[in-house]
């Protein structure tokens, strides 16, 4: 077999956060990954995390790195790390990405795309809507182009620390919503020494979260229309439910929707500090043009495919008439 030969043309990990795959380790099994609760002893979740940082060094120095997308949601910094594969280990500095890598954050999600209606779950919100799959089918005849034609991809869209988008858990500035819990921490893989088994605990990697604007909607990424034009703060984050325990954890891999309050008579009696639905938007169809223009931009971006912005106002119209029915 020849040498320093490129495996793979093009790579893409999504929701992945800043974890890999358990490999040529004692006790390794693949198919684990790191999680808030459990797998936190097993060799996935360890440095080098970002790609300059080491994680293709062999494969830059003999010029066989593959054309790679890494995609993930708001959930993947909460419970999956993903910062640190754009941070240095001590969350103190952005890394760029490698020249043939791209970086894309969905905010406003969780692990992998939400329904509508919300998923009923054993946490303390409803499930995350925000269904980001049509963004997806943009990116991948993007990469079809990058690696067929050598047409570049949009650029990197993630947050980042020099433009305050990305945060500790204690700068986190989600809106005080009455009977709304905030989370107190998020997943912070341990350094491990594998020289032992059960690999010795050493300090945990810093790990930091994207921050949100006043309604609790993450201020970075790639802002599908219904991030764009809220009718919810749109979480990567949910907690468990108090009749399952631990209250103050993460409900793994889930997302919240948290609806605005229908009018300013409602805001002011709940004391929700987020602008309701009837003072954002006069009308449906008011909404749904800001839907459809918010497609365009995305469109134009690279983002969207125009085909889509059909079935995104569609989906938007029954999120809204979803919205309001929860105010009946």
């Amino acid at each position: 077999m020849k040498k320093n030969r490129r495996v793979f043309d093009g790579v893409w990990a999504t929701i992945a956060g800043a974890g890999r795959g358990g490999f040529n380790a004692r006790f390794a099994q693949p198919s684990r990954d790191g999680n808030p609760f459990f797998n936190v002893l097993y060799p996935v979740d360890i440095p080098p995390f970002a790609d300059e940082d080491g994680l293709l060094a062999n494969a830059i120095r003999t010029n066989t790195v593959p054309k790679i997308f890494y995609t993930n949601g708001a959930y993947e910094y909460w419970g999956r790390a993903a910062s640190l594969i754009h941070t240095t280990p001590d969350g103190k500095q952005d890394l760029p990405p490698a020249k043939d890598t791209r970086i894309y954050f969905f905010p406003g999600s969780q692990h992998g795309t939400g329904s509508l209606p919300p998923r009923q779950i054993d946490a303390q919100n409803p499930g995350n809507t925000n269904d980001y799959r049509a963004s997806m089918r943009a990116l991948l005849i993007a990469m079809q182009a990058w690696l067929k034609d050598d047409k570049q991809p949009p650029a990197s869209v993630y947050p980042r620390l020099a433009k305050d988008q990305l945060v500790s858990v204690g700068a986190y500035a989600f809106p005080q919503i009455p009977g709304v819990a905030i989370p107190r921490a998020n997943r912070q893989p341990f350094r491990l020494d594998f020289s032992v088994e059960p690999p010795k605990l050493g300090p945990p990697f810093a790990t930091l979260v994207p921050q949100v604007d006043p309604d609790g909607n993450e201020t970075s990424g790639i802002h599908m229309p219904e991030i764009q034009v809220p009718l919810a703060s749109y979480t990567g984050w949910n907690l468990r439910s108090p009749k399952i325990g631990a209250p103050d954890q993460l409900y793994t891999q889930a997302g919240s929707w948290i609806p605005f309050p229908l009018n300013k008579t409602e805001r002011e009696k709940r004391k929700d500090p987020r602008t309701s639905i009837e003072e954002r938007y006069p009308s449906k169809n008011a909404y749904l043009e800001q839907i459809t223009t918010a497609a365009q931009h995305l469109v134009q971006e690279g983002f969207l495919l125009d085909r889509d912005i059909t079935y995104l106002r569609n989906r938007a119209a029954e999120e809204w008439d979803y919205a309001l029915s929860t105010h009946n």
